[in-house]
């Protein structure tokens, strides 16, 4: 009786057919696992049981056997048609779902920008201005301290080498009042107790302070108002 629980979801088309589609829809392998956990309660589940079991039913995200040719001319179709206001983002969900065309997101916009660059730049709404720089003023040192962290040598979930950075500056001479290197730096207890210990060993407190809108800054404007 285990083996065939075990062995029929092999024949289960109606699996098959949902897999296929969530695949098409761009879920991620997450998203895709709560929805057959739920759909289909009767087989086990985990990250890898389906990741085995797409590959047995012949579903990838990408798709190696589609030509250019089918893309460009699935892309060219909607362009001529209904899909001729899309971006590329929207344009390759819609290759993807109507056309069953399990490609790339690049492919697409290359794809795009061959046949209609113009139309694609003009539909990038999303598209950052260039962003004029204002002037920074300062009366002078200790008159704007700036408090930001630095956790890019941590890495991959911030455990490829867990050394965090967090410093402060003085605005107006650049001079680097103190920068400790800790294991975290997000932590705002740990951040006010460093802040507090250069402050009780300098005597020197600055008339504005500058942070951004992290949780580890939340004691700063306490110590600054006290």
């Amino acid at each position: 009786m285990a083996y065939f629980r075990n062995s029929s979801w092999m024949d289960d088309g109606k699996l098959k057919e949902y897999l296929e589609t969530y695949t098409r829809q761009g879920l991620q392998r997450k998203e895709i696992l709560s929805f057959v956990e739920r759909d289909f309660s009767d087989y086990p589940w985990s990250l890898r049981t389906l990741d085995r079991r797409l590959r047995h039913f012949g579903i990838y995200r990408t798709d190696p056997n589609v030509t250019v040719e089918e893309l460009i001319t699935a892309v060219q179709e909607e362009l001529d048609g209904p899909g001729k206001d899309l971006g590329y983002r929207a344009m390759h969900n819609k290759i993807r779902q109507v056309h069953e065309l399990n490609v790339p997101r690049h492919k697409v916009h290359n794809v795009m920008y061959e046949l209609d660059p113009a139309g694609l730049e003009n539909r990038a709404l999303a598209k950052k201005a260039t962003r004029v720089k204002g002037k920074f003023t300062t009366r002078g040192t200790n008159w704007v301290h700036s408090f930001d962290g630095h956790a890019e040598l941590m890495g991959y979930q911030r455990d490829t080498f867990p050394l965090a950075i967090y410093g402060c500056i003085d605005s107006a001479s650049r001079k680097i009042l103190w920068l400790p290197i800790w294991t975290s730096h997000s932590n705002l207890k740990l951040i006010g107790r460093w802040y507090f210990d250069y402050v009780y060993d300098t005597k020197t407190i600055a008339a504005m302070i500058r942070i951004d809108k992290g949780t580890e800054t939340g004691l700063l404007p306490h110590f600054m108002h006290f």
